[in-house]
């Protein structure tokens, strides 16, 4: 989807995007090559910014379109640049009173969980490897504790947060009820596990329990596992809605 898209472009907002695929240009080079049968403003630069997205998307250069694309379309960039689904666990809601107990990375093949006390500071050289987060409600409860409890991180990366682009499809509420209304199942024992028992969880594992983190780990590679399955669902949704509805 990147590469049919022209909304980071400076002066092209998305009634415009449409425009030039309505008139049979889908991608950066046939708008170069058919540029001059379109009525465009500032021609010249649209074209010159054109040539620098084919240039950085050769490159790999992921940080000239993160400066240009509108955050809400972020979601352009799945399946272009390296990308991990992100979620923690805490001990609470506040990321300035509450600390971060587990942290899973899923890069689409391998989960990597890191456990407060244990392996979580080999966890900023990880995320240092991405360029693209995949999170549900990451941009207002992972990232700011992430941010107090690893500062020297660098969160200047595309973010993709489900909880905002599904509900651009009409899917609102939390996780586990978003997981049910497109069809994924959890395992039994994961079925009635909330944010809250989290925290039980983590309590019981501090008193001794392993079993408790242990299952307290297993709920939390659901999490992130099965956000790839709602980012592919909600890419194509997001693709049909947006690329495919102006092309009919």
């Amino acid at each position: 989807m990147l590469t049919n898209s022209f909304v980071h472009i400076p002066g092209i907002n998305k009634e415009k995007e449409a425009f030039i695929w309505q008139n049979n240009i889908f991608n950066w080079q046939e708008f170069l090559d058919n540029s001059h049968k379109l009525s465009l403003r500032n021609k010249e630069l649209v074209c010159s910014f054109v040539e620098n997205s084919i240039s950085a998307h050769n490159s790999k250069d992921h940080g000239f379109f993160l400066s240009n694309l509108p955050s809400n379309e972020h979601w352009r960039v799945y399946k272009q640049f390296n990308c991990c689904f992100l979620d923690i666990e805490t001990t609470g809601l506040s990321s300035n009173y509450h600390d971060v107990t587990v942290i899973g990375l899923y890069d689409g093949k391998e989960s990597k969980i890191y456990v407060n006390g244990k392996n979580m500071d080999q966890f900023p050289a990880e995320i240092a490897k991405y360029s693209t987060i995949i999170s549900f409600n990451g941009k207002c409860f992972d990232v700011p504790f992430l941010k107090a409890k690893f500062p020297e991180i660098d969160f200047n990366k595309f973010h993709i947060d489900l909880r905002y682009a599904m509900k651009e499809l009409g899917y609102s509420g939390g996780l586990k009820k978003i997981e049910k209304e497109v069809g994924i199942c959890r395992d039994d024992d994961l079925q009635d596990i909330s944010g809250f028992d989290a925290i039980r969880l983590w309590k019981q594992y501090q008193r001794g329990d392993e079993e408790a983190l242990k299952l307290l780990v297993k709920y939390n590679i659901a999490d992130i596992e099965n956000l790839k399955i709602l980012m592919d669902f909600t890419y194509e949704k997001l693709r049909n809605k947006c690329f495919i509805s102006n092309l009919e």
